[in-house]
């Protein structure tokens, strides 16, 4: 058996190395003589999965570990027979986590109130859900607006999209989709960011296109950018990276235990559809890390930031793609070099002396607080 893997997607050799040839192309680069004779291919977002690359070849399935299938061809390949699986849910504790590293910043340097701060969650799935529940834990006022949950659940409020104002942060969290009453794409347009308040949030953390740039540029300047996606990546708007408050090169999802998670995903969806046979394999531990802090003036923002900080990554991003000519390499660098962090549930912070609120707050986010 033959299996082609995106050369930087890790763990493909731990799950898949038993069933045969692993051959690890660039994911940018990958193109139709790269996978014509493959059984299995291994993908990210950023390689386009349709007849363009696989018509013809022997590929017989597909695995995304991607949140969302935007970058597959779903009707074209069900047509050509081939299967294929996203990682659905794969990210969604590091993008949440990355979601309250955000805040604990903005709320560091003033932007944000520290209470009773009015979020809108644009999108409810895997990750919405879980961040929803993270505001709710720092007392925060949440109005949600998912159209689809709200048409498929008859208990689930939906605050129309063009109901949306006169809040701290917007939080994006929406598949990218182009077709349909409830398509995604320039969601984000002139008309809403002229709606919103100034000093208000934009954190956009899902896919760059579902925010129309040109409309950022033009309607938005009122607003704080804080922004994980762009559009047109990796060529990203060098005036929106210099504008925003907050970017980092589309590294939200990424933490050391999703990474692991994803692949494993992959695995059990190729076994469930019986393109490979279940093997004993080595099982493989996700990785804790202790954090280690001195003194006792601390609170939970320090720690959530020790863990994570998305102001530091945006002057390193800065420093890097602002003065490149060719910004399209530095920013799939720096994305795949962003390979350290760990997210907060196998997360160690012993021997803390915090007031019992923080404390809350750190143990629901998942952090283990007790000695080790």
């Amino acid at each position: 058996m033959k299996i082609v893997a995106d050369a930087h997607l890790p763990y493909a050799e731990e799950f898949f190395g038993c069933y045969g040839q692993i051959t690890k192309v660039i994911g940018r680069d990958m193109r139709a003589e790269h996978v014509q004779s493959a059984d299995i291919l291994l993908v990210r977002s950023i390689t386009d999965v349709n007849a363009n690359l696989l018509k013809g070849s022997t590929v017989k399935f597909v695995g995304s570990m991607t949140a969302g299938a935007d970058h597959l061809d779903a009707e074209w390949l069900d047509q050509a027979g081939i299967l294929w699986s996203t990682a659905a849910g794969f990210n969604a504790p590091p993008v949440a986590d990355y979601v309250m590293s955000t805040i604990a910043a903005l709320m560091r340097r003033r932007i944000l109130p520290q209470k009773r701060a009015k979020v809108a969650v644009i999108g409810a799935g895997n990750v919405g859900s879980l961040v929803i529940e993270k505001l709710k834990l720092l007392n925060m006022d949440v109005i949600v607006c998912d159209p689809l949950r709200a048409r498929d659940e008859s208990d689930f409020k939906s605050v129309p999209l063009a109901d949306i104002s006169d809040v701290d942060l917007v939080s994006l969290h929406v598949p990218l989709t182009e077709d349909g009453e409830d398509a995604t794409h320039h969601m984000i347009n002139s008309e809403f960011l002229r709606r919103q308040k100034a000093g208000s949030v934009l954190l956009n953390v899902s896919r760059g296109a579902v925010v129309d740039s040109e409309a950022l540029l033009q309607d938005g300047a009122h607003m704080i950018w804080c922004v994980d996606v762009f559009e047109g990546e990796p060529d990203i708007n060098k005036t929106i990276l210099e504008r925003a408050a907050q970017a980092t090169p589309h590294i939200a999802g990424y933490s050391v235990q999703s990474k692991i998670r994803g692949m494993e995903m992959l695995y059990q969806a190729a076994c469930h559809l019986d393109v490979i046979k279940p093997q004993e394999v080595e099982p493989i531990v996700m990785p804790n890390q202790v954090l280690n802090y001195s003194g006792k003036q601390h609170q939970w923002q320090d720690i959530v930031l020790g863990v994570f900080n998305p102001v530091v990554m945006t002057s390193m991003m800065r420093t890097a793609i602002m003065p490149s000519e060719y910004h399209g390499a530095v920013f799939d660098e720096l994305r795949n070099r962003f390979q350290y962090r760990h997210e907060f549930a196998f997360t160690s912070v012993p021997g803390l002396v915090l007031a019992d609120d923080d404390v809350r707050i750190l143990a629901h986010f998942g952090f283990n607080l007790n000695s080790v």
